[in-house]
C-alpha cells in the first residue's frame, strides 16, 4: 500500500490487472505530452496515447509499454485503464519492428486527421513503445 512517500500504481487492461504496486513516481504518455506524478499530486484525469510508462521503485526506473487509455491520479494513487500493456520481457522485438514498418508504410498513404490515419499513427506509436521497452531491458539508463 502507498504511504506519504509512495503512490499505489494500478494498471488494468480488458484482460485484468496487469500491475499493482507501490512506487515512488510515475511518468505516463499523455495525448498532450508526457507527464509525471509524485506523491501528493493534485487530482488529475488524462487521456493516454500508446507509449512508455516509467515508474520508479526502490530507486530504479522501470519501463513497460501501454496502449491508448486513461489515467486518474491523486495524492496517493495512479490508476491506468489501457487497451494494452506489455512488459519488456514479453515483447517480441522482431514482431514489433515488423509492425512498425507496416504501420509507417500505411501511414504514408493516408490523409492527416482522417480516422484511418489516426489509427495508423496509434499503431506506429504502439510498435515504437514496444521496441523502446524491449531495447531498454525494462530499466531506464
Amino acid at each position: 500500500m502507498a504511504d506519504a512517500t509512495s503512490l499505489a500504481l494500478q494498471i488494468a487492461t480488458p484482460l485484468g490487472m496487469e500491475l499493482d504496486l507501490a512506487v515512488e513516481s510515475v511518468q505516463l504518455p499523455g495525448v498532450s505530452g508526457e507527464f509525471g506524478v509524485l506523491p501528493g499530486h493534485i487530482e488529475l484525469l488524462a487521456a493516454l496515447r500508446p507509449g512508455v510508462v516509467r515508474y520508479r521503485k526502490d530507486g530504479q526506473t522501470r519501463l513497460a509499454a501501454i496502449g491508448t487509455g486513461y489515467s486518474e491520479a491523486d495524492a496517493s494513487h495512479v490508476r491506468v485503464l489501457t487497451e494494452f500493456f506489455i512488459k519488456p520481457e514479453d515483447v517480441s522485438i522482431d514482431e514489433a519492428r515488423e509492425d512498425l514498418a507496416k504501420a509507417e508504410q500505411r501511414l504514408k498513404t493516408l490523409v492527416i486527421g482522417e480516422p484511418d490515419q489516426i489509427e495508423a499513427q496509434t499503431q506506429v506509436d504502439w510498435a515504437r513503445a514496444r521496441i523502446e521497452v524491449a531495447s531498454s531491458g525494462g530499466v531506464a539508463h
